[in-house]
């Protein structure tokens, strides 16, 4: 008696086809691709943003403390990864000096102050290269090649000294 109040007549035992199982099939799988590919997207989409956003980051960083440092130096001493640069400054009416040396250190670059503190001013360095090689006292051309997974990127900063007398 229930059954034929839920399909509507006593004999009524019909199931599915054939095609109309394929056709299901059909549609749950173009349903379960699209599903798993826009979750792929997502994901990889946001990889890949992030190891940008960290690639940028590195390069921002990285030319801030430069520019601070080498337009405050009146002499810098270069030779190969690593550049020492030699800061004045007032203090009491005498003239001081402070040293700040930058060091790449794969993948890392490192600031090194006078004072003791080491700043991790990049992470994801590839390479660094400054030029001219030796005592410079004009100008320093920096190039940086940051990297995150797939991600690369180079800046080059060409950074005027602070004039000497």
């Amino acid at each position: 008696m229930i059954r034929h109040v839920l399909s509507g007549s006593e004999g009524d035992e019909r199931g599915m086809t054939l095609t109309e199982l394929l056709l299901f099939l059909a549609i749950i799988g173009l349903m379960t691709g699209t599903l798993v590919t826009a979750i792929y997207q997502i994901y990889h989409v946001t990889g890949w943003g992030g190891n940008q956003m960290r690639v940028q980051h590195d390069l921002q960083n990285a030319a801030t403390w430069l520019n601070r440092d080498v337009v405050s130096a009146s002499r810098a001493d270069v030779s190969g990864s690593q550049m020492v640069l030699t800061i004045p400054y007032f203090s009491t009416g005498t003239i001081l000096t402070r040293t700040i040396t930058y060091t790449h250190s794969a993948p890392h670059l490192i600031r090194y102050s006078g004072d003791s503190t080491v700043i991790t001013v990049a992470s994801h360095v590839g390479s660094v290269a400054f030029s001219p090689t030796g005592k410079v006292t004009s100008a320093i051309t920096i190039t940086i090649t940051s990297w995150a997974s797939n991600v690369t990127q180079s800046t080059t900063l060409h950074l005027d000294m602070r004039p000497t007398e």
